[in-house]
């Protein structure tokens, strides 16, 4: 795999949380995924697309990281998944694919982004585009997790058929 199209992915969410959260998101070891089913109750879900390059991103929340993003978000304390949360996951999801589509015009790949998806419910499914291979980035918000999940085809190709573990974390603002 190369790391080329894994660190936009990565940027992206950093400066996304850092910038709305006003907190350092912690990058944990990326791994492969073997399954459709979420590890959250609530997941924001863009396709994004272009001649040469399509994929998936898929940023996925436990209830309680949730609802912690939403607090350093908005300022609103809630004790369940509301309209304006999964709004708020939406929005989240989009800025991601959106500094990451900033990226990828760098590295010639430009593409365009659907509508976010919201899906809520524990043990939900997550299905991703072509049958590519799925990269988990996990992360911690605050101590919370919360999962990036991208699958995407470059020219053809799966860049993450192999080695995610050679991902970088950004440098720190």
């Amino acid at each position: 795999m190369n790391v080329k199209y894994v660190n936009p992915f990565v940027k992206s969410v950093y400066n996304a949380i850092k910038t709305m959260m006003n907190v350092a998101p912690e990058r944990l070891a990326p791994h492969m995924k073997d399954h459709n089913k979420a590890q959250g109750d609530i997941s924001g879900i863009v396709g994004f697309a272009a001649r040469n390059i399509y994929g998936t991103l898929a940023v996925s929340f436990p209830k309680e990281t949730a609802l912690k993003a939403f607090k350093l978000m908005v300022g609103d304390q809630v004790e369940n998944i509301t309209d304006d949360v999964r709004d708020s996951v939406g929005e989240l999801a989009n800025i991601v694919i959106g500094g990451a589509k900033q990226e990828f015009v760098t590295l010639g790949l430009p593409f365009d982004i659907s509508i976010p998806t919201v899906v809520v419910g524990h043990n939900h499914t997550i299905s991703h585009k072509g049958g590519t291979p799925v990269l988990v980035i996990p992360f911690k918000l605050d101590g919370h997790p919360f999962r990036v999940e991208v699958s995407m085809k470059v020219e053809g190709k799966a860049p993450f058929a192999e080695g995610a573990e050679n991902a970088k974390e950004p440098a720190k603002a």
